[in-house]
């Protein structure tokens, strides 16, 4: 009996759906975190800090109870969920300042540049080339990050949109190094899901702590409503966020991860419109489009269109 008979004549989903599905939830609920951060009203390190911190908590228990019931984690693995939480921790900050710079829209696009920064990574110290389709889609990638992110005009109420442009193209660099990191951490420590993201956000809040003395301390005066929306910030984007990830993109190709989280801007700018009352710009609408068009053809819309038609009538 077929697996489609035993089903009562359903197809059974491919495999691959539900990690593709995970990756696709963090990437919304990642580009809901800029939203919170201006919606709480909080400073740049004091978003970073509370969104590590209260994460660590939230994780806590999770990753003891993973550990009781794996043992002890790999130590490459801990160091380089370290190191790559560390650069977490400065993107946090660069990203945040980025936000209140240069607006919800532009920093959460800028930072997208990871979609590049990840898989080169991958290919420098895995050996693993990104396909031809991939490399090919670079360039219309960059164009619907910049048109999405109102690059090519600039929002009359940014604070300071050239050095909200640069930090966001920072974090986005330092952002890829931490998605490299966990994805390499899951293929180290397969066992392990929570652990190492606890360790990295551990490692990510303290260099929040490090930048907020640096630049001037933490302000921790946020009201009950900024309370809540730091909360929202470190259960939804952050702790969900990256656990889905973690769990999720060992078990996609790294150039459909790279590509589906093209969806962490849209969302971005999408929220910011229905939410924050950014207004978005036909170029905007544009660049959505393009994006949303290369997450479904890099994502395997087409392969997937191809199979269905190929499919017998049953």
């Amino acid at each position: 009996m077929s697996s489609a008979e035993a089903n009562g004549g359903r197809q059974t989903p491919a495999p691959q759906a539900l990690p593709v599905l995970g990756v696709i939830v963090a990437a919304v609920l990642l580009g809901s975190a800029g939203l919170f951060v201006i919606l709480a009203e909080a400073t740049a390190p004091t978003a970073a800090f509370l969104r590590c911190w209260i994460a660590v908590v939230v994780l806590a228990p999770l990753a003891v109870l993973e550990i009781r019931r794996h043992g002890r984690v790999p130590p490459k693995a801990l160091v380089i969920a370290g190191i790559s939480g560390a650069a977490l921790g400065l993107d946090y900050v660069l990203w945040a300042q980025s936000v209140l710079d240069a607006g919800l829209g532009v920093s959460t696009v800028l930072i997208s540049v990871q979609v590049i920064v990840f898989p080169a990574l991958v290919w420098i110290f895995g050996g693993r080339r990104p396909g031809w389709l991939f490399i090919g889609c670079v360039p219309l990638m960059i164009i619907g990050m910049l048109l999405t992110g109102g690059v090519f005009g600039v929002d009359a109420a940014a604070e300071n949109p050239t050095r909200g442009a640069i930090f966001g193209i920072l974090s986005g660099v330092l952002y890829g190094v931490y998605i490299f990191g966990i994805h390499h951490c899951r293929r180290l420590a397969p066992d392990f899901v929570v652990a190492p993201v606890e360790v990295g956000t551990i490692a990510a809040g303290v260099m929040t702590a490090v930048a907020g003395l640096g630049l001037g301390g933490l302000d921790f005066a946020l009201g009950w409503d900024g309370w809540a929306w730091m909360l929202a910030l470190a259960v939804c984007g952050q702790a969900l966020s990256w656990v889905l990830l973690s769990i999720s993109s060992p078990l996609v190709p790294v150039p459909t991860t790279a590509a589906l989280m093209l969806l962490q801007p849209l969302s971005a700018v999408v929220l910011g419109s229905f939410i924050a009352g950014e207004r978005l710009q036909p170029a905007q609408w544009a660049g959505a489009v393009v994006v949303a068009a290369i997450v479904w053809v890099v994502g395997g819309g087409p392969e997937a269109l191809t199979r269905n038609r190929r499919r017998p009538p049953r």
